[in-house]
């Protein structure tokens, strides 16, 4: 530990820590605009100035490490004349247009010049004009006369994302962020640039003068779109989700969110909803109540029947789904892996994401982390740069996204188990390496055959993790949503309801639209005598269902999703649903005889799997029976704008045509 003093107090810290830093620890502010705390620092805005004892000049905070003995002042005559002088710098071309700026109220510019700039401006002559709100892309309105060039989006770009779509554009007083000659800003980490803007230089187009931050509340909740489980901010206003913002987490996200995370809310108030109960009469769907309706459910689930979906569900509505089928309509017919996946859980130790810390070596297996973990693969490429090893193996290693290492193979379980014998230098490696982590997509009973033996090859640490699910895949894995002794799994239902071999079928949130072979999906659902579906939005499946149970959103319910590590997280009903629709936990309660509310559904699932209540779980479970393999030949391609319900209303524009063109057939 080092010690030194920052005004007048001692602190220790840890050998490399930035002054900025340890003045955190000891509860001392500085002010920033450049810094960024997941981000190399560049001392660009010079608002960090202190004065270091036997030093000549000013030095940045955010970019002088601490050394033993330092003695630092942060607030004397010197250092306030200097943050006084950048700001009144900053301001001198910079519009006064706060009251109609999106990011008034929360600006640190805003915040900054009232605490620590001039009383007033000794510049009069008119200020610069340049660009106003021009978009930069679907997502993202730039306006250059507000930017103050601290460069925290073009680093974000380059540094996190590993796409440098934005950069410096000519120099000295002429210097303007722009996207790069030839490009739009079409990344899916675009977002996270509009976050941490610490002016409003660039701001969301779909929140664009939607609501000031003083009207809104803010509730805690869990992303809703893949098995990675970032902490979100839900920014509500009356009632309505009017953006998404990070909220970090240092064992999971580091405060980063994909597009589809950040813009994914549209439907919830935009887009077409389900609001009443419907049964099918006469060729129709009408409204009725929900007595009616659920007695029409319960009335065509009878005799050989299954169910399918609850990746999307809350683990409360899917401990309670899993109990519905096998006790009271008797039937181990059912499945959450409607997608191609073999097992949402792996077979080995279960890895947490921030084992990535300290791994010494990476084997990515048939899995592309950036589309099906977005935020995960983040944090892997930010360890690339540090020299973590990554190597993909598999058909398509070469679109891991990242600087890796490939290793293609159409066989993936026999490359693994040759690297686990010490086949070659990647072999001799893989054995002798202290820390090793397996990510696999989850696709294929074989290459699970080969982890587990890859495990026990190994005497150091080996852990493994699944990325190829959906929000909630590990816990319905978990509560036991797969076929039970004797069960169909998803293929083997819908092939059941092709034939006419099936009485039933009831959808949990689900619309099989990710379901590869659509031909069997259209065949099943025409010839099936009876289908129940328990969705937020219509599509295809309600279009063909006898009865339909409208659901209440994520944001409009509390529950609970498992993310790929095992880790159990909550979130908090917040925006306000329409009235005749139900909690996801609370239908299946109904449906199961059970007057229960919220808690007494989560202490059920506790008691009965504690493990995923606690945060460091560490040991696999047995794979489940069947599972969707992709087929020979059938190409897999998750795409993080379409993964999950029909494409949000914000992030249609962002979904290839020819995708949605398919999805709607």
């Amino acid at each position: 530990m080092i010690t030194l003093t920052i005004d007048g107090r001692e602190v220790q810290v840890e050998p490399g820590t930035l002054i900025l830093d340890a003045a955190k620890q000891a509860g001392i502010e500085i002010p920033v605009f450049c810094y960024h705390p997941r981000m190399d620092p560049v001392a660009a805005c010079r608002m960090c100035l202190v004065r270091i004892e036997k030093m000549p000049k000013l030095q940045p905070a955010c970019a002088t490490p601490v050394a033993e003995g330092m003695v630092v002042y942060t607030d004397t005559d010197e250092v306030r004349k200097s943050h006084a002088g950048v700001l009144e710098f900053i301001l001198a071309n910079h519009p006064l247009d706060c009251p109609i700026c999106d990011k008034g109220g929360e600006c640190d510019l805003q915040d900054n010049s009232i605490r620590y700039g001039p009383n007033m401006t000794r510049f009069a002559d008119h200020k610069r004009h340049l660009d106003k709100a021009r978009p930069l892309g679907p997502i993202v309105e730039l306006d250059q006369e507000r930017c103050i060039q601290c460069m925290r989006c073009v680093r974000f770009m380059q540094e996190v994302a590993g796409d440098p779509v934005l950069t410096l554009h000519d120099r000295g007083g002429h210097a303007v962020v722009d996207v790069a000659e030839g490009r739009t800003f079409d990344s899916i980490f675009s977002g996270n640039t509009i976050e941490i803007c610490p002016v409003g230089a660039l701001t969301s187009r779909p929140f664009r003068f939607k609501a000031r931050p003083w009207d809104l509340d803010e509730v805690e909740s869990v992303c809703p779109h893949c098995p990675v489980g970032c902490n979100i901010r839900l920014s509500l206003r009356r009632g309505e989700v009017k953006r998404i913002l990070s909220r970090d987490n240092e064992e999971i996200d580091w405060g980063w969110l994909c597009d589809r995370g950040r813009f994914g809310y549209g439907f919830l108030h935009e887009g077409e909803r389900l609001t009443e109960p419907m049964v099918r009469r006469g060729g129709q769907l009408v409204p009725v109540s929900w007595s009616e309706a659920i007695a029409a459910l319960e009335a065509g689930m009878k005799g050989r029947v299954g169910a399918l979906g609850g990746g999307r569900s809350s683990l409360e509505a899917q401990y309670l789904m899993r109990r519905w089928m096998q006790e009271k309509l008797g039937s181990q017919n059912v499945d959450h892996r409607v997608m191609p996946l073999t097992t949402a859980i792996a077979p080995g130790p279960v890895g947490r994401i921030d084992d990535v810390n300290d791994v010494d070596l990476v084997l990515a297996l048939d899995a592309e982390l950036i589309e099906e973990a977005p935020v995960f693969g983040l944090r892997l490429r930010r360890f690339e740069r540090k020299g973590l090893r990554i190597v993909s193996i598999g058909r398509r290693a070469d679109l891991l996204d990242m600087p890796h290492e490939d290793v293609q193979t159409d066989d993936v379980a026999r490359t693994l188990t040759e690297i686990a014998q010490g086949g070659g230098e990647l072999g001799e490696a893989f054995l002798k390496a202290r820390k090793v982590l397996m990510i696999w997509s989850g696709r294929g009973g074989d290459v699970a055959s080969a982890i587990e033996a890859a495990v026990k090859a190994r005497s150091g640490e080996t852990y493994t993790m699944v990325v190829g699910g959906i929000a909630n895949s590990f816990g319905a894995q978990a509560v036991g949503l797969v076929p039970g002794e004797g069960g169909l799994d998803a293929r083997g239902m819908l092939e059941a309801a092709g034939k006419g071999d099936l009485d039933g079928l009831f959808l949990l949130a689900e619309d099989l639209l990710e379901f590869p072979d659509q031909g069997m999906v259209h065949e099943a659902l025409d010839r099936l005598p009876f289908l129940a579906v328990a969705a937020v939005v219509p599509s295809s499946a309600t279009e063909r269902a006898d009865v339909v149970l409208p659901l209440a959103g994520w944001a409009e319910s509390d529950g609970h999703f498992v993310n790929m590590e095992g880790r159990a997280q909550r979130y908090y009903s917040g925006a306000s649903r329409p009235s005749g629709v139900y909690d996801d936990w609370q239908l299946m309660a109904r449906l199961l005889g059970l007057d229960w509310g919220q808690e007494e559904t989560e202490a059920a699932v506790k008691a009965e799997l504690p493990a995923l209540f606690e945060a460091h779980r560490r040991e696999g479970g047995p794979l489940p029976k069947g599972g969707y393999a992709a087929e020979p030949g059938v190409e897999v391609k998750p795409s993080i704008y379409k993964k999950g319900v029909t494409p949000d209303p914000f992030l249609r524009s962002l979904v290839p045509q020819a995708e949605l063109a398919g999805r709607a057939e």
